[in-house]
């Protein structure tokens, strides 16, 4: 379905120069940090993984629109484990600043030297958007997930609270170029529940944006994110992780009938 989208807008050949300069920047990333590992003595334990991310976008009407992402994510370094992922989502308009927003994450762990786990994660918020211009734009996003973790060998289920704050902004640059960042920290309700076994702390993100059309755009960003990818790890393990993050808006004809101010898709 992809490689069909990305023929009808005779952009494959762009995406293929694109998907090259990323694999370099892994490769040259990959080989830094594997010679800083064997160089220095590290405390902390550095993973390396692969995100590959969809997301769709569909107005419903002026005020509800329903938004989603699919993808797959993995370590490179260790192979450890495997996840795929689906996250519908609806979102409802208040105004130009002010958003409401509600979904439901259904994660899948294929580990290898563990148990495999299912994550069923609804969860509801709120944005912010402010401050808004023409080449930068920024969105606040502040939400609460219910985490129901199964273990798939017996069934058995963790129920646990966490609290997540997003900042995020695109910057605008010459032609269709783009920068799109983001700061994300992430708070178990209570504070002193750590019993989840993938857990995060803190993720940054930036990198490299461009639109193909209105409706249509790839971005490329590196990841880093505090975090612990087992039962028997501690919060301290540093991920680099690689994504490929493509934006798709299926009903653009009507969402974009006049050149927007502000691309808020990203």
């Amino acid at each position: 379905m992809l490689i069909l989208i990305l023929k009808k807008y005779n952009i494959l050949n762009s995406v293929k120069s694109l998907i090259n300069i990323f694999i370099f920047l892994v490769l040259f990333s990959y080989f830094n940090v594997s010679a800083q590992s064997e160089n220095e003595e590290i405390d902390k334990v550095i993973n390396q993984q692969i995100w590959l991310d969809f997301y769709s976008h569909y107005k419903i009407n002026d005020k509800i629109e329903y938004y989603g992402d699919f993808g797959y994510r993995t370590i490179i370094t260790k192979q450890s484990w495997n996840r795929i992922y689906i996250r519908p989502s609806i979102k409802y308009i208040i105004s130009k600043s002010w958003e409401l927003h509600t979904g439901i994450g259904l994660f899948y762990i294929f580990d290898k030297y563990d148990y495999n786990t299912l994550e069923i994660s609804p969860w509801q918020g709120v944005q912010f958007n402010w401050p808004i211009g023409k080449r930068i734009s920024f969105k606040h996003l502040a939400k609460i997930e219910e985490r129901f973790n199964y273990v798939t060998d017996d069934w058995t289920y963790s129920l646990e609270f966490r609290f997540r704050y997003k900042l995020s902004t695109q910057i605008k640059l010459k032609g269709k170029l783009y920068i799109p960042a983001y700061l994300e920290y992430f708070l178990p309700m209570p504070l002193d529940k750590t019993k989840e076994i993938y857990q995060n702390k803190g993720r940054a993100g930036a990198g490299l944006g461009y639109s193909f059309l209105n409706d249509l755009k790839i971005a490329f960003l590196f990841n880093w994110q505090t975090s612990r990818s087992g039962a028997n790890e501690d919060l301290n393990i540093s991920d680099f992780a690689y994504q490929i993050k493509i934006i798709k808006v299926w009903n653009g004809k009507y969402l974009f009938n006049k050149e927007p101010e502000n691309d808020t898709y990203y």
